[in-house]
C-alpha cells in the first residue's frame, strides 16, 4: 500500500487528505482541515500565506504523530493568484486575493496593447480581469515597486512547493490559468514581450514532476523524513479532470457543485473566435489539454434553500428535490443571465426573469426548483452542442462528478436534455486527481488511463439513460433560441 498526502486548498478552507492506493483502488482519509480567511489590510485583500503554510505543516506533523508513512506530497489550489520572490528568494509580500479591486477596469489599460481576443488566442485561457497576467499589469500600471524587485513568479501551489523544497518550478496546469502560457505549453513570449513584463518566468514543468524532498528545515519542524514533493496538477480543476473515471475516448465530463464545469479532453487547445465569444477556455491537465466552460450550478438551489429553510419549516435538500421530482415542468430561463450571479433574493429574481419572457409563475416551490434543474440541464446540453461544434467531436457519454451527483434528479434531467447516457460517480475528485498524479510521478501508476481505471475500480458509477427524446429536443431548441439575446 502506498499513501500520498494531498494538500488541497480552496477559497474558503484547506485540508490535508491521505489517499491510500492498494490493489488498484483508492481510499481517502481527511487528516486536517483549516479555514482560509483572507485579510484586508491597507485597502488590499490578501491571502494569509504564512498561516496557510503553517497549517500545511500541521498536516505533515499529524502524519508523523499518527505513524503514517507518506510516500509523497502534492499541492493543489485555486487558480490565477501568485507570489513574487526577491533576489535572495524571499517572498515579497503576501499574495493578493483575486477578488481585490486592483484589476478593476484593467482591460482599458491592456486592450490598446493587446486585446482580450489576442490574449485568448495566444494563451488559450479566458482573459478575465483576475488572471495572473492582468494582476501583474495592474502592478505595472501603478508602478508597484514589488514588481520591479521581483526575480521569480510562482503561482500559489508552486510557491508552497518552493517553501517545502527550495525548488523553484512552475507547473503547467496552474500556469494555464494565468494567461501566460502558450498553446505549446511554454511561457508565452508574445504576451511577455508585448506587455514588457520582467524577466521572472523560469522553469515550466509537467504535472507529475518530482521536485525533491522537503528541506531539512521542514523536516526539523515536522518530524517528517525527506519525503518527496511532486508538482502535481496544481490547479484544482485540472486535478478534477485528471480523475474523471471515464473509459474510452468520446466522452465529456461535468463537474457539478456550486459551480459547474463542462469539459472535454483535447490534444490541442481550441482558440477560435467562436470559442472566445462563447466564453470557453482551455486548461492543461495530466498529459492533455481540455476545453471547458464554467456554468452557474447548484448555487441557484442553494440560494433558494437559504431563503426557505427555517427552524419552523425545514426545507433541506432532500425535501427540495422530492418536491421538484413530483412537480410538473413549467418553463425555463437562461442560466447565463448575469442577474443570477449574486441576487439579493434568488426566488424573486427568478420570478422576474420568467415574467419578462412571458412565462407563468410557478405554482409551487417544487415547480420553481424543477424549472431551475431543467434549465441547468438544458444549459449543459446547449454548451455540449457548442463543444461539438468547436472540436468537431461528438461526445457519446457524459461523466458527471462532484457533489452535484447526489442530486439524482439533476443527473437524470442532464441525460434527458443531452440525449446521451450520464455516468455519475466520485464526488471527491480534486484530492484524488492530486494524489493519483503524484502516484504517476512515483511510478506507482502508468499514466492518465491508469488513473481513470483506478477511479472506476474505486467508485460505483450510476448510469442514467435519456428519456422522452422528442420532448427534450423541442425544449433544447427553445432554450437555444433564448440564447440569441445572450450574455457570455
Amino acid at each position: 500500500m502506498k499513501t500520498y498526502l494531498a494538500i488541497d486548498l480552496g477559497a474558503e478552507s484547506g485540508r490535508g487528505v491521505l489517499v491510500r492506493l492498494k490493489s488498484g483502488k483508492v481510499e481517502m482519509e481527511e487528516i486536517h482541515r483549516f479555514a482560509n480567511r483572507p485579510v484586508r489590510l491597507g485597502g488590499t485583500l490578501f491571502w494569509d500565506f504564512p498561516f496557510l503554510f503553517a497549517e500545511i505543516l500541521v498536516a505533515l506533523r499529524l502524519c508523523v504523530e499518527k505513524g503514517v508513512k507518506v510516500t509523497a506530497i502534492g499541492v493543489d489550489t485555486w487558480g490565477v493568484d501568485f507570489g513574487l520572490l526577491g533576489p535572495n528568494g524571499q517572498l515579497l509580500g503576501n499574495p493578493v486575493h483575486y477578488r481585490d479591486a486592483r484589476t478593476d477596469g484593467i482591460h482599458e489599460y491592456s486592450n490598446p496593447i493587446m486585446t482580450t481576443q489576442e490574449v485568448f488566442e495566444a494563451t488559450a485561457a479566458e482573459p478575465w480581469a483576475i488572471s495572473s497576467l492582468f494582476q501583474l499589469l495592474s502592478m505595472k500600471k501603478n508602478a508597484c515597486p514589488v514588481l520591479e524587485m521581483a526575480r521569480d513568479f510562482l503561482n500559489v501551489p508552486d510557491l508552497i512547493n518552493y517553501f517545502l523544497t527550495g525548488v523553484k518550478a512552475s507547473e503547467k496546469t496552474i500556469v494555464s490559468t494565468a494567461n501566460l502560457m502558450d498553446c505549446d505549453g511554454r511561457w508565452s513570449q508574445e504576451v511577455i514581450r508585448r506587455f514588457k513584463l520582467p524577466d521572472m518566468f523560469h522553469d515550466l514543468v509537467e504535472p507529475g514532476t518530482t521536485l525533491g524532498p522537503i528541506t531539512e528545515e521542514i523536516q526539523r519542524q515536522t518530524g517528517m523524513g525527506p519525503v518527496p514533493v511532486v508538482a502535481t496538477c496544481g490547479h484544482d480543476t485540472s486535478a478534477v479532470a485528471a480523475a474523471v473515471p471515464a473509459e474510452g475516448k468520446n466522452w465529456a465530463f461535468l463537474s457539478c457543485g456550486t459551480w459547474s464545469i463542462l469539459g472535454k479532453l483535447q490534444d490541442r487547445p481550441v482558440t477560435s473566435k467562436q470559442a472566445f465569444e462563447q466564453g470557453f477556455c482551455n486548461e492543461y491537465t495530466l498529459a492533455s489539454w481540455f476545453v471547458c466552460r464554467n456554468i452557474l450550478g447548484l448555487w441557484l438551489v442553494q440560494e433558494l434553500k437559504r431563503k426557505w429553510d427555517t427552524s419552523t419549516d425545514a426545507w433541506d435538500y432532500t425535501r427540495i428535490t422530492d418536491e421538484a421530482r413530483s412537480a410538473r415542468s413549467t418553463g425555463m430561463f437562461s442560466v447565463n443571465d448575469q442577474r443570477l450571479m449574486a441576487p439579493a433574493d434568488m426566488e424573486e429574481t427568478l420570478y422576474g426573469i420568467l415574467k419578462e419572457t412571458g412565462q407563468s409563475k410557478p405554482a409551487s416551490r417544487g415547480e420553481l426548483v424543477r424549472c431551475v434543474l431543467e434549465s441547468l440541464s438544458l444549459e449543459y446540453a446547449y454548451r455540449l452542442n457548442l463543444i461539438t461544434e468547436l472540436t468537431g467531436q461528438k461526445s457519446e457519454t457524459i461523466y458527471m462528478i462532484g457533489g452535484g451527483i447526489k442530486n439524482t434528479l439533476l443527473c437524470q434531467l442532464t441525460a434527458d436534455a443531452c440525449g446521451i447516457a450520464v455516468h455519475a460517480g466520485a464526488d471527491q475528485c480534486t484530492s484524488l486527481g492530486n494524489a493519483l498524479t503524484v502516484a504517476v510521478a512515483m511510478g506507482d501508476l502508468d499514466g492518465p488511463e491508469d488513473v481513470r481505471k483506478v477511479m472506476r475500480n474505486s467508485f460505483e458509477l450510476v448510469t442514467y439513460q435519456p428519456r422522452d427524446f422528442k420532448a427534450w429536443t423541442a425544449k433544447l431548441e427553445q432554450y437555444t433560441r433564448m440564447q440569441s439575446q445572450g450574455t457570455r
